[in-house]
């Protein structure tokens, strides 16, 4: 699998997903994940009944840091193990912007609606200027995360790059389309 495949690019995906596939047990796999986790100084990871959290050891950790949350589980239709990935923000980073954004687009909501009957009913308002600074405060903070998104860019191409070849030391690794 070539790295450059996983869609990290400056207007990709938020939060990319991609899945693998390999001739092993889902105990095997996690064994082997967990014993290759604490022999690595630059990866550190944390399990959760069947899922695995990997991020950048808190010494390397910025405000940025992505974390890529792991599912490994069996395939139905094959005698395979499937590695679902997901790469983000930090969850308390993610859950900030998406409060942050929520209430961007309800206060800019709410402001131009009242602006607008307002402006019906009076002929003026001064809540229509809510609208443009809500889109720009908007815009503002999508360029922030996307500023993070590559701030954060090399610690997410090292983590891939450990679970691949993590992964690749149990079994030939496939990377799944269209999952």
């Amino acid at each position: 699998m070539d790295l450059k495949e996983i869609d990290i690019t400056k207007f990709g995906k938020i939060r990319p997903r991609f899945s693998l596939a390999l001739r092993s047990s889902v105990d095997d796999t996690f064994a082997h994940l967990e014993k290759r986790i604490l022999e690595e100084k630059l990866v550190s990871g944390l399990r959760s009944n069947n899922l695995i959290f990997l991020k950048t050891p808190s010494w390397m950790q910025h405000y940025w840091s992505p974390e890529m949350t792991i599912r490994i589980e069996d395939d139905e239709y094959s005698e395979n193990v499937i590695v679902n990935c997901l790469i983000g923000p930090r969850q308390q980073v993610w859950a900030m912007f998406t409060m942050i954004y929520a209430a961007i687009i309800l206060v800019t909501s709410f402001a131009g609606m009242f602006g607008i009957v307002q402006y019906q009913t009076q002929g003026y308002s001064a809540f229509l200027y809510v609208v443009p600074v809500g889109i720009v405060a908007f815009l503002t903070v999508f360029i922030a995360a996307k500023f993070g998104q590559e701030k954060g860019k090399e610690q997410v191409s090292h983590l891939i790059a450990f679970l691949y070849h993590t992964l690749e030391e149990i079994s030939d690794v496939e990377r799944l389309k269209n999952r």
